[in-house]
């Protein structure tokens, strides 16, 4: 059976070889009838010009869509323009689109949430930046990323939940964790215009912890640096004091090891309350997504997680190309002979 390839080089070379075989034909001499007039050429009477087809100039022969091969030429389409709708920012029904691009989100935990496990907290403010990838159909993306994130805080002193106003129950800590944070969003979008779409669903994902997590004792100091809201004064131990200071075992619950000197909690995996890993969920996360030209996408996030209140912002590059105008012309270096049977 013939290939799609063999069959046009088959119809070229046919097409080449009739012009040759019919040159040859009109070349040579014919033969007259047997007898005296044998041995005399016989010359034909000057025939008129034949009217020219539509399917050839002076210049040469240009083939056409009608000609009786029934072949369409592709040099008969014209020139593409390229790039001419960049500005076309629609997407086809069951076609996949790849944006790639960066992502910053800011996570804010509020005061009061922080209360709510311990007293005398403080609103916490932690950045994360990342990359992430677009895969969307049907208005529907699927985005993985990965991101940096840190959750440091200053010095804060803080108070056990509900406990009795005691040196024992206080504490200093300060956080220099950071993460590196695997996720993936879920969105699904409603067009609000040619170039604009509300998105809304949900953040999955996970965060490998590392970095220090400070959690030091401390004892009633008239010239210490932290105050609480009972109006005293603290500072932290700096070594295992007497009993009664604050900075002894037996001040502080199941208390097996002495939190002085600037003490640096271990992970969970070595007994210590450091964890490491903090889950991420987004639940909900709703956004607007911006894609002015096919090339390009932005969105703007917002979101409730496991560890806060969180806004975002995000610049992707679209790997769509633009669709040239008119039928498709030959490449450059390549023959140009056939393109289709009807």
């Amino acid at each position: 059976m013939l290939s799609r390839t063999t069959l046009p080089c088959l119809f070229a070379i046919a097409a080449l070889s009739l012009p040759a075989a019919a040159l040859a034909q009109g070349a040579a001499p014919k033969a007259g009838p047997s007898g005296s007039n044998a041995g005399t050429p016989k010359t034909d009477p000057p025939k008129a010009d034949a009217p020219k087809t539509d399917g050839a100039t002076s210049d040469g022969p240009k083939a056409s869509g009608d000609d009786k091969s029934g072949v369409a030429k592709v040099e008969e389409a014209p020139p593409a323009e390229k790039g001419s709708n960049m500005s076309n920012v629609t997407e086809a029904f069951e076609r996949t689109y790849l944006f790639a691009g960066i992502r910053y989100r800011g996570v804010v935990l509020p005061k009061f949430v922080v209360d709510a496990f311990i007293e005398g907290g403080q609103t916490v403010y932690s950045n994360q930046i990342g990359l992430e990838l677009d895969i969307r159909k049907n208005g529907f993306s699927v985005i993985p990323a990965i991101s940096y994130a840190e959750f440091s805080t200053g010095d804060l002193l803080y108070k056990d939940k509900n406990a009795a106003d005691f040196v024992g129950n206080y504490g200093l800590g300060n956080s220099g964790l950071k993460m590196i944070q695997l996720t993936v969003d879920l969105l699904w979008s409603a067009k609000i215009n040619k170039v604009l779409d509300f998105e809304y669903g949900v953040g999955l994902g996970v965060g490998f912890v590392f970095g220090d997590l400070l959690n030091n004792w401390v004892r009633e100091d008239a010239n210490g640096r932290y105050s609480a809201a009972n109006g005293k004064k603290y500072s932290p131990c700096a070594a295992e004091d007497a009993v009664g200071t604050g900075c002894n075992r037996k001040d502080h619950q199941n208390a097996d090891v002495a939190r002085v000197n600037n003490y640096l909690e271990p992970s969970w995996a070595n007994g210590g309350s450091k964890p490491n890993v903090i889950p991420w969920v987004a639940i909900p996360q709703i956004g607007l997504r911006f894609k002015p030209i096919k090339a390009f996408e932005a969105r703007l996030g917002l979101g409730v997680s496991l560890t806060g209140f969180w806004f975002g912002l995000s610049g992707n590059y679209g790997f769509e190309r633009p669709v040239s105008k008119g039928p498709e012309t030959a490449r450059t270096g390549e023959p140009s002979v056939l393109t289709q049977i009807r």
